[in-house]
């Protein structure tokens, strides 16, 4: 079934608050992001629109990054939602609260 155009375009909007919702839940790394993603409806997001939206995110002081060196394989970067990202997401979540 095709989703509608407008709920789709609303879930991509809400994409920063998904994300802190959950880093708040606990830290991760993009593609395990991207697959929560997935879990949640939204779907089609690429690393080409998420990396830069955490580059964003995290210039703006809402989650914090730290690299993890694997035994094996790459070594990732590991996001964490920050006390600037809680208080944003609490005042997000307020508003939708007001609108709704």
């Amino acid at each position: 079934m095709n989703e509608n155009k407008v709920v789709h375009q609303v879930k991509r909007s809400m994409l920063p608050v998904v994300i802190l919702s959950q880093l708040l839940q606990e830290p991760s790394h993009g593609y395990s992001m991207l697959s929560k993603l997935e879990e949640h409806g939204i779907t089609g997001i690429k690393s080409g629109t998420l990396y830069p939206l955490l580059r964003t995110m995290e210039e703006a002081g809402d989650i914090a990054a730290e690299w993890e060196i694997a035994a094996r394989g790459p070594a990732r970067k590991n996001f964490k939602i920050t006390e600037q990202g809680q208080q944003t997401l609490q005042e997000i979540r307020l508003w939708l609260r007001q609108i709704g």
